[in-house]
């Protein structure tokens, strides 16, 4: 059983790193949406390793590696309250006109 500090530090390191996914993905959309395969399957597998690695690396050192489904559910609050917000800010300086 995890204690309350814990878990309120994993909550909170959850949401903040859902946001942080959010901007890493915007900020690296043209690299995602490449046109050649071989780059954009590579680039893919490395930064999803990356992102999946790093998250659980500092949850180990948070809570000692208890993966709860409540985590994952702020995760993904994170991350879809802050993409649209990042998605303008970010890709509305990299249009050409």
């Amino acid at each position: 059983m995890i204690n309350l500090d814990m878990q309120i530090k994993a909550l909170i390191f959850s949401f903040i790193y859902g946001i942080f996914v959010a901007l890493m993905i915007n900020v690296n959309y043209k690299c995602l949406f490449n046109k050649n395969k071989i780059f954009k399957l590579i680039f893919n597998f490395i930064f999803i390793l990356d992102i999946s690695l790093l998250y659980f690396f500092l949850i180990q050192n948070i809570n000692y590696g208890y993966l709860h489904i409540y985590f994952f559910i702020v995760f993904i609050l994170g991350f879809f309250l802050s993409f649209n917000f990042f998605k303008q800010k970010i890709r509305k300086g990299s249009v050409k006109k």
